[in-house]
């Protein structure tokens, strides 16, 4: 096992998640964050739910985080989760691998992107999701 190398932060708040991502990722840290992610939305389970997640500090990850988000995304989806937001000014790179990673569209589960935070919580209220980052991002800061 190699040390971790990335950064994130998972806050649960009512009926959604705030998180926030940043740094290169290598396999330790996104088993590390899959197995924090389940640990805190256990008690969601079974409940419309809804992520909100912030990834412009995000630098990418090594090809093996692949298989640990994929499976991380199928169990969030099997466990209610049902609007997906990610905000990120877009590159090709890093639109490129989370597009290979996270599930599109299908069923009862939306996923967008969004390039502001704004339309992105205007979003979530249409959905009947109340979003509420607060101070969220200057705890991340600090």
């Amino acid at each position: 096992m190699f040390k971790i190398h990335g950064k994130w932060k998972i806050q649960v708040k009512d009926n959604y998640v705030l998180q926030w991502f940043g740094g290169c990722w290598n396999e330790e840290a996104a088993i590390q964050y899959c197995q924090e992610f389940q640990d805190k939305t256990a008690h969601l389970k079974g409940t419309e739910w809804a992520i909100f997640s912030f990834f412009d500090d995000w630098e990418l990850g090594v090809p093996e985080i692949e298989p640990h988000v994929v499976e991380h995304c199928r169990l969030f989806k099997a466990n209610g989760c049902s609007k997906d937001c990610h905000i990120y000014s877009r590159t090709a790179a890093k639109s490129m691998q989370l597009e290979k990673m996270i599930p599109h569209t299908e069923g009862n589960y939306e996923r967008r992107v969004f390039c502001g935070e704004d339309d992105a919580i205007a979003w979530m209220k249409v959905c009947h999701f109340e979003i509420d980052v607060g101070n969220f991002l200057e705890d991340v800061i600090k």
